[in-house]
């Protein structure tokens, strides 16, 4: 449970209040102890586990209760009776770009909007207009951005509905079951809207298997229904479940036909006929005198073409050697840099880039050159440490320095030049044109102290676009230059998208696959980034962070101006 998982829920309670008309200095309180924790150097989990939490500013008696049953739960109840005492809908018209709780409450008070398809229909019949607050204009981005929410729904990031369809397998294979994932989710598809599984079992033995309750919540299927060739259900998630099922003999054929995509089964079938009954997958290429392809490959239709010689293996999680962009307590992070980097080395890392943000994000405490040098200071001290406590680990000073928005960088070149590495990222000013973008972002890794470029399109899945890019113009800038594009492994973003690691390979443009991890546990996304890379075609060799500490240490020397 990270500090900023906290201050969130905290915030998001504190909004409940005020948008049920409820004291506004319960409000505030949320609000204040958001901040609080927001501010901590320490874990909050670890105040709890110390009984320490009273004693921070800002946090009383009761909020630390409140605190203490989300930490050690997962759940704040308060949150919860706020919510059930809502229209259903209502929480989802919060999420609407640009709608503050002030105007939700004065939707929901004045104009009877209870859900996202009240708002879009009070915008279209012009009845907003006459709201104080809601111009022309308001209410133009209000339907865009209702418009975009609306094709989140249904959907899930990788990582949950993932996590979800593994233990329904889990829970077939520990009843005798041979099983696995198939569809987008074996595909590695940044975002999906389903599971397939396909399973060698009878419909009816599949559907007794996942009655009843499980041990593990995860793999709780509800509504459970056995058909001719399937089981159908639902995820804890709400995603619909679907379990095919086929004998040992075509085992291997309708794993491939389920797991797809249509359009790379209908190419096969187009070219070679349709594959017969095989108990492996890899069978159904090698009749045909092809290499298999891997399932996350299958979405990029060149590879079928390409199967005819053997595919290159991809990038493995275990295959990287290290982490060059993270954050620290120093900005916005949860932990210490002791602390974040003795925790790469507990996974099997052998360095750690540190990269909290510089000096114009304020709203993510970035550092200022003061402190940045200081911070430089600390980690020379700490690469000290522990080459005295014999430990082969390296750390690198760097920053995750903004880009400006005429494309400089946030620091002067003669503070870069201090630092071990530069990540480049945008994080303000996306309302941009595409060439403005692009023109922004070319200009910021043509600066010769500019190493990565991080997380190119400040997309958020299921959340925000990214600003409009053309990434070619952009990688062919990263190639001429020696810059190495980001994979940002977080699964919130998984940016640059898979489909644009071909292209970044085709270049020679190094891929640098990091969690961007903001606590210790933030260092486990690493796995999705390295799934979306592999969808992409990348391969050991063609990743940064694949590097040895000397490695990278050689890379980074030798682009020093």
């Amino acid at each position: 449970m990270t500090n900023k998982s906290v201050a969130r829920q905290l915030k998001l309670t504190g909004d409940l209040v005020e948008l049920t008309g409820g004291n506004p200095f319960r409000a505030r309180a949320y609000a204040s102890g958001a901040r609080a924790v927001e501010r901590l150097d320490e874990p909050v989990a670890e105040l709890v586990r110390g009984g320490e939490l009273v004693g921070v500013q800002g946090v009383g008696k009761g909020l630390a209760a409140e605190i203490t049953e989300f930490v050690e739960t997962g759940v704040m109840g308060v949150t919860e009776s706020l919510l059930q005492s809502l229209p259903p809908g209502l929480p989802e018209v919060m999420r609407v770009k640009g709608l503050g709780v002030k105007k939700v409450r004065a939707l929901w008070q004045e104009a009877g909007v209870t859900s996202i398809e009240d708002l879009e229909a009070a915008a279209v019949a012009g009845r907003l207009e006459a709201l104080p607050g809601f111009g022309a204009k308001t209410v133009a981005n209000i339907l865009a951005a209702v418009e975009q929410l609306k094709t989140y729904r249904g959907k899930a990031h990788l990582r949950d509905a993932a996590t979800e369809a593994l233990a329904v397998r889990d829970r077939l294979r520990e009843a005798g079951i041979r099983c696995d994932l198939a569809g987008a989710i074996r595909r590695q598809c940044n975002v999906v809207d389903c599971a397939d599984l396909v399973a060698a079992a009878a419909p009816e033995t599949v559907a007794a298997a996942l009655d009843g309750a499980p041990a593990d919540p995860l793999s709780d299927v509800a509504d459970v229904a056995a058909t001719d060739a399937r089981v159908e259900g639902t995820l804890p998630l709400g995603l619909p479940l679907t379990v095919w099922t086929a004998g040992d003999d075509a085992y291997g054929t309708a794993l491939w036909t389920r797991t797809g995509p249509h359009a790379h089964v209908a190419a096969f079938t187009a070219a070679h006929g349709a594959p017969a009954a095989h108990a492996d997958e890899d069978g159904v290429y090698r009749a045909v005198g092809l290499h298999p392809i891997p399932a996350p490959l299958r979405d990029d239709p060149a590879w079928l073409a390409a199967a005819a010689d053997p595919i290159p293996e991809l990038v493995r999680t275990g295959d990287l050697r290290g982490t060059i962009h993270n954050h620290t307590t120093a900005s916005d992070g949860a932990h210490t840099l002791r602390e974040m980097c003795d925790a790469a080395r507990d996974r099997g890392l052998e360095y750690f880039g540190v990269c909290d943000h510089s000096r114009s994000l304020q709203i993510a405490h970035g550092l200022s050159i003061e402190e940045l040098d200081d911070q430089i200071g600390a980690v020379r001290q700490l690469n000290a440490d522990y080459s005295a406590e014999g430990a082969d680990f390296r750390v690198f000073a760097g920053s995750e320095v903004d880009i400006l928005a005429d494309g400089t960088m946030d620091f002067p070149d003669e503070v870069l030049a201090r630092l071990d590495l530069v990540v480049a990222s945008v994080h303000t000013g996306f309302n941009m044109t595409e060439a403005q973008a692009t023109a922004r972002i070319v200009r910021a890794v043509s600066n010769p102290h500019v190493d990565v470029l991080g997380h190119p399109t400040g997309r958020l899945l299921l959340r925000r676009e990214g600003y409009p890019l053309d990434h070619e113009a952009v990688l062919d800038a990263c190639a001429e230059h020696g810059v190495a594009v980001e994979l940002n492994a977080s699964p919130w973003r998984l940016d640059v998208d898979w489909s644009f690691v071909r292209a970044a390979r085709q270049r020679g443009v190094l891929v640098s696959i990091n969690p961007d991890a903001h606590s210790t546990d933030g260092l486990d996304a690493t796995p999705w980034g390295v799934a979306s890379a592999q969808k992409g075609g990348l391969t050991a060799e063609g990743s940064l962070t694949s590097k040895s500490a000397a490695e990278l240490a050689a890379w980074l020397e030798a682009r020093r101006p």
